[in-house]
């Protein structure tokens, strides 16, 4: 007779997400389950609601406090010698809790709370929560906007091992928490890290580098620019001293991890960035790698570095090639980002080389590798709002990036002119270079700068977490808030047009203001430019009540809405010509520059 007893089912606690939607059986093994090897297709597997560490993560964890609680009772069994209180002295269960705290973060790990009731043990257990809540900020604020230090999951895991070398990454990356989290003063975490970077004994290894990075730019923006400048110079260093510019060194230090050798790969272009970033700022056309290659391969998107997934590297060479390639290839946000400050580079070497001139030729030839640049971009990368509604903060970063150039550019050879109070400014430096005066179209010039400014009107319109973004942008969004101050002041002469135009110069102080609650010199550089709003807007006649008198318009000229094309297309659109009046021929007198019609 048949037993009919119905067989035990096994089943699949996780499946991935290529099996789920094609609805099919997934042996649920990781990294890749044997459909996906089969298939050669990417296999991912969906995050966890309920969080927490995975088996391996917790069977380790379980070990470690297995070992503490058997080193605790060894300890105990020991006869303690009897102390003597002295008076104005603490207690080992007594200890200030700044000094634990310090003692705690300069291992680089939170303590594990002891059990028991003595204040030792409450003060430990608050601290770990807190250091670990840090932790948790460093990678919700600022994280995505500058993605080169490991993903948390795997800084986790890391951490859990004995020898994990994690230790100065940790502290810099607690400091930075810190500064998001509104319940604990920053200063002590800093005066930690710092001290510990100042150490003489640092090890001279890729970790340290990635350390410097982090704290060379929080530092900056933390209005500590003198400190900033010397760690950049210490990173920058010993990233040489290491070879970390040469292709084959994430190879070399990655240890076997495809995870930690894009984590190396990133952490060098972090480097570069920041070498140019401080330069810029400065107005200072050489620092140190300047003139050394790109050679590390390209790094690949946030995505796949969050889930380990990562794909064999692409080169330089590859990208340079990319507009005669059949099928268009998605590079990484952080490639396009790159590529736009290899424009910059491009623009300061000029720059140099023209003897401090920007002529036609030389804002041509910008326009050219700027548009050359957006054209190529894929549609995904065009809107720095993705479809979810999240923000690729690189992709904005980089947006910024392209409309400071055009206007750095174009601005000087304008009707837009420079203010008393612009040139005067402690945050950042406008410039005012020499100009050709013999071969500019002033016009022109005006226009892709209003161009430009229209740019970072969408992006700074884009619905999101303001604080959140790259405060690298609070620099470029005060360069160009003074070009708009300066359209209010030069070219708008009707209610209407200064209405939107000082809308515009209110969202971009609202910007600064959001970014200045997190970060000092973003808060210092609002203070500029509303010290130059002052001074240029208030004299101009009311927006709100019509002016009685009525003036006689200008000639005005019509500008080709589309002279230069953008591919940005986020949801917000206003108007950049509403109320926009251009004269055919200014007088030279008011803008110190030579008429078009009397220069020829």
């Amino acid at each position: 007779m048949e037993d009919h007893t119905p067989k035990a089912i096994e089943r699949v606690n996780l499946a991935c997400i290529q099996c789920r939607n094609r609805h099919v059986k997934c042996d649920a093994t990781q990294p890749s389950c044997k459909r996906c090897t089969r298939d050669r297709k990417e296999c991912t597997y969906r995050k966890s609601r309920r969080g927490g560490l995975d088996k391996a993560a917790l069977l380790r964890r379980k070990q470690r406090l297995e070992q503490q609680a058997a080193e605790e009772h060894q300890h105990s069994q020991q006869p303690t010698p009897p102390q003597h209180h002295v008076p104005g002295s603490a207690t080992s269960n007594e200890l200030p809790a700044g000094m634990l705290d310090r003692f705690s973060t300069n291992l680089g790990l939170s303590t594990p709370a002891h059990v028991g009731s003595s204040p030792l043990g409450s003060m430990d257990l608050a601290f770990e929560c807190n250091t670990g809540r840090l932790l948790d900020i460093y990678h919700e604020a600022f994280w995505p906007a500058f993605p080169f230090t490991l993903p948390n999951s795997y800084l986790q895991d890391r951490s859990s091992i004995i020898h994990h070398a994690l230790k100065h990454v940790l502290l810099v990356q607690q400091w930075i928490g810190s500064i998001y989290a509104p319940w604990t003063p920053s200063e002590p975490y800093y005066d930690i890290a710092h001290g510990a970077l100042s150490s003489g004994t640092l090890p001279k290894s890729p970790w340290t580098v990635q350390a410097f990075v982090l704290m060379a730019f929080a530092e900056y923006y933390s209005d500590k620019r003198i400190e900033a400048r010397g760690t950049a110079d210490k990173a920058v260093a010993l990233a040489l001293e290491l070879q970390m510019n040469t292709r084959g060194f994430a190879g070399a230090y990655g240890e076997g991890d495809a995870v930690l050798e894009e984590s190396w790969r990133r952490t060098y272009y972090f480097c570069a960035f920041l070498d140019q970033h401080l330069s810029v700022i400065s107005m200072t056309p050489f620092f140190l790698l300047r003139d050394v290659e790109f050679q590390v391969d390209l790094p690949c998107e946030d995505e796949q570095y969050i889930s380990g997934q990562i794909p064999a590297p692409v080169t330089w060479q590859d990208y340079y090639m990319r507009e005669f390639a059949d099928v268009e290839y998605v590079y990484s946000s952080l490639v396009y980002l790159l590529d736009i400050a290899q424009i910059v580079l491009f623009v300061m070497r000029t720059f140099v080389r023209l003897g401090g001139i920007i002529n036609e030729e030389f804002a041509t030839s910008v326009d050219t590798k700027v548009m050359a640049w957006s054209s190529l971009l894929p549609i995904c990368k065009r809107d720095p709002m993705r479809k979810d509604g999240t923000v690729d903060e690189t992709m904005f970063l980089a947006h910024e990036m392209a409309a400071v150039i055009l206007a750095t550019v174009h601005r000087p050879l304008s009707s837009l002119a420079y203010s008393a109070e612009e040139m005067t400014t402690t945050t950042f430096i406008s410039g005012v270079p020499s100009t050709d005066p013999t071969t500019y179209r002033r016009n022109a010039h005006t226009a892709r700068t209003l161009k430009a400014i229209d740019m970072q009107t969408k992006l700074l319109s884009i619905p999101c977490a303001i604080e959140k973004h790259n405060m690298m942008t609070s620099i470029i969004v005060a360069r160009l808030t003074a070009a708009q101050i300066a359209v209010c002041n030069v070219l708008l002469d009707d209610d209407y047009g200064l209405t939107i135009a000082r809308d515009r110069v209110r969202l971009s102080i609202g910007f600064l203001n959001s970014v200045g609650t997190i970060w000092p010199l973003a808060k210092k550089t609002a203070q500029d430019i509303k010290r130059i709003s002052r001074a240029s807007l208030t004299s101009l006649p009311s927006t709100v009540e019509q002016q009685s008198q009525a003036v006689s318009e200008p000639a005005e000229i019509e500008i080709a809405r589309d002279e230069v094309l953008w591919p940005l297309d986020p949801a917000a659109q206003i108007d950049i010509y509403a109320g926009l009046s251009m004269p055919v021929d200014w007088e030279a007198s008011m803008m110190g520059y030579t008429s078009s019609s009397t220069s020829s």
